[in-house]
């Protein structure tokens, strides 16, 4: 599964109601990225999640219509 870092449209629409249900992952301190998903609810800590957030430590799932940028092209070479 590719993911990215979360921004706010992931967990609130334009009205800024919350998305109950949005899945997501968390970063810890050390850089790694927890494999257990977790699922934003109201009972999720959000002192916590505003924590990691506000680090760029919260990541969701990359979807079929988000942008993405292309680092760098490789040319395939045929041997023969």
């Amino acid at each position: 599964m590719k993911i990215r870092v979360a921004n706010k449209d992931d967990f609130a629409d334009q009205w800024n109601h919350k998305k109950i249900g949005a899945i997501y992952f968390e970063q810890s301190i050390t850089g790694t990225i927890c494999t257990q998903p977790f699922y934003f609810t109201e009972e999720t800590d959000i002192n916590k999640f505003r924590e990691l957030y506000t680090h760029n430590q919260i990541y969701v799932p990359l979807g079929l219509f988000d942008e993405i940028e292309v680092i760098e092209e490789k040319e395939q070479t045929i041997i023969q």
